[in-house]
C-alpha cells in the first residue's frame, strides 16, 4: 500500500479512494497508516541509541587506554 495524499491509497498498483471502502476497509488503512509512523518512530529512535552506543563505546576505549596513575597517600 502507498500513499499520494491522504484520502487515497495506492495497492497492487491500483488507486482507490478511501472514502469509498468498507468501514473495515478504511479501518485497515488507519491501522496500516499509524503502524507505518510508529515504525519510522522507532526506527529514529534506534538510529539515536545506535549513535549513542558508539560514541559510549568510544569513550570507554579511551578510559580503558589511559595510563593507570597510581594514588598517592
Amino acid at each position: 500500500m502507498t500513499e499520494e495524499n491522504p484520502n487515497t491509497v495506492t495497492f497492487e498498483d491500483k488507486e482507490y479512494n478511501v472514502s469509498d471502502l468498507s468501514v473495515r476497509g478504511q479501518s485497515l488503512v488507519g491501522l496500516i497508516r499509524t503502524v507505518r509512523e510508529e515504525s519510522s518512530g522507532l526506527q529514529s529512535r534506534l538510529t539515536v541509541l545506535q549513535a549513542a552506543e558508539i560514541t559510549f563505546s568510544k569513550e570507554l576505549e579511551e578510559v580503558l587506554n589511559e595510563p593507570v596513575q597510581e594514588e598517592v597517600d
